[in-house]
């Protein structure tokens, strides 16, 4: 079987999506067909996951037919998801291999469908995302030895959920042709009856110009005392948040205050944002003391350590680039990592002594997610984005024994909206 569809219960799922956040919730569908026809995608099925009430921006998922998936086929990471909120990841063994999903904040990650046919890479990669930490919770065979990894079967997981379906991006050729004959002949049908109606369409133009002129002269009258809807001002959040480099250094600096080894503990991973460097210390052996500074785990064998980094400065005023710049540089550089596009910025509030609807134009930007691997700081960073504008960096993870992708870059790009 193709390693795009795989068997659960008594459903066949289509796995190995490309997934990606959608910028509007009114157009979700048309805006994954125009995704799906971008040159190198040729995607041949599209699926849409909508927002929520709480707030969850909407995703698409890309798929192509080569893998043996369908229309009306249900997609596994989605119906998993829907069951599954939060932020979790899971190993899941079938038939035809092991399905790794990986989902964030209630969405999954764009290289978070995945399918693996050699158990050993899909270990790797389950353990990768378990490095990086946020997890709520981890789904793995029992077999693997994940910590903290619960091994419930994927049937109940699922509960027999397949609703969310794929959906073909364009109608197939021979169903063109069947539509265009069946036209063609309702188009003659049409033809003979349109002259019969052309006299009294005549008749009645007259009457509906009438009508027209009416409703502009109400609509003009509805309108008067109407205010005018202010400018808004939206928060120029790149301006506010310090340049790349100063994070990136500063997080190097604090590196330096964390001891290097400590009798009976090891440290499991490191996390910097720019304003402290936090990691966790694990007992390893003995009853030794913990680290200083460190709050305990409730049975001692865990604590957290935070270290407060100095205070940076805001970068202040700089000019975006345009989406297409930021796109050529990522695509020549070959960024080793990941870029997708993030929700627009929600509107500033209307002004105080403002009445009526608020229905404001978008910022004139537009902002992507990023992800960037290296082996260690600042590594590759400084030619990455060390000068690009716009460039926020948010948080920073260490995974010990990572090697080229032992630290994880996440942040966001503002950009020029076109």
């Amino acid at each position: 079987m193709a390693a795009g569809v795989v068997t659960v219960g008594r459903h066949r799922y289509a796995v190995g999506l490309y997934w990606e956040n959608s910028p509007g919730r009114g157009r979700v569908a048309q805006i994954a067909k125009e995704a799906a026809a971008q040159p190198g995608q040729q995607a041949d099925f599209y699926v849409v996951r909508p927002g929520s009430k709480d707030g969850r921006v909407p995703q698409f998922g890309l798929c192509s037919s080569e893998a043996g998936q369908t229309a009306g086929m249900p997609v596994l990471s989605a119906c998993l998801a829907t069951q599954i909120p939060g932020s979790w990841v899971g190993a899941f063994r079938l038939n035809e291999g092991v399905v790794v999903i990986i989902v964030r904040d209630d969405l999954i990650v764009p290289d978070g469908d995945l399918f693996f046919a050699e158990e050993t890479e899909a270990r790797d990669r389950l353990i990768q995302e378990v490095g990086f930490g946020g997890l709520q919770s981890i789904y793995a065979p029992e077999s693997w030895s994940i910590p903290g990894a619960d091994s419930i079967p994927l049937t109940l997981l699922l509960n027999d959920q397949a609703e969310i379906k794929l959906q073909r991006v364009s109608i197939p050729k021979k169903v063109k042709i069947i539509i265009g004959a069946g036209s063609a002949v309702l188009l003659t049908v049409l033809g003979s009856i349109w002259y019969m109606q052309a006299k009294l369409e005549e008749e009645r133009m007259l009457q509906m110009q009438l009508q027209e002129e009416r409703a502009r002269q109400l609509l003009n009258i509805s309108s008067m005392g109407k205010q005018v809807v202010p400018e808004p001002k939206y928060e120029r959040h790149w301006e506010n948040a310090p340049k790349v480099m100063d994070v990136i250094l500063s997080c190097k600096e604090g590196l330096s205050l964390i001891p290097s080894g400590l009798q009976g503990w090891s440290s499991s991973g490191i996390t910097c944002n720019g304003l402290a460097v936090s990691l966790v210390w694990r007992r390893t052996s003995g009853s030794t003391q913990p680290p200083p500074g460190t709050s305990a785990s409730v049975d001692g064998n865990q604590v957290n350590q935070s270290i407060p980094l100095k205070a940076l400065e805001r970068r202040g005023a700089e000019t975006l680039k345009n989406i297409d710049d930021i796109t050529n540089r990522y695509l020549d550089q070959n960024w080793p990592g990941t870029i997708a596009r993030a929700p627009d910025d929600p509107p500033p509030p209307p002004p105080p002594d403002y009445k009526g609807e608020w229905n404001p134009p978008p910022a004139p930007w537009v902002k992507r997610s990023f992800t960037l691997n290296v082996p260690e700081l600042p590594g590759g960073l400084p030619g990455y984005i060390g000068d690009l504008p716009g460039a926020i960096v948010k948080n920073m993870y260490y995974t010990p024994g990572g090697g080229r992708n032992a630290w994880r870059v996440e942040g966001v790009i503002y950009e020029n909206r076109k």
